[in-house]
């Protein structure tokens, strides 16, 4: 009878976490469609420094730490809701604000 109720038990905890299994999120991209999509308004063309767009993408927090640029800097051309912040609920970090006066 223990056999059968810990084979029970087994099978209830492989149905729940195959069930509950977190699902695939979409990952954001620039110019894609959906709720992840980045969008960056035409009028703002990509400054030199943002080439390779890429690389910018996987470094660009470590200028910012760094200093080389603020996040004010970045507000000028970039909307946190639209451009930033899809990407950093994605990877779990802090999300970006509105320009504000400092």
């Amino acid at each position: 009878m223990r056999k059968v109720f810990l084979f029970g038990a087994v099978i209830l905890m492989l149905s729940l976490v195959v069930g509950l299994y977190p699902s695939w999120a979409e990952k954001p991209a620039r110019d894609g469609v959906g709720p992840m999509a980045i969008r960056i308004a035409p009028r703002f063309p990509a400054p030199e420094y943002h080439s390779p767009l890429d690389w910018w993408q996987t470094h660009h927090m470590d200028i910012v730490n760094r200093g080389d640029v603020t996040q004010r800097d970045c507000l000028y051309c970039h909307a946190p809701e639209t451009s930033c912040n899809n990407c950093h609920r994605y990877v779990g970090v802090a999300v970006v604000g509105g320009l504000v006066d400092w």
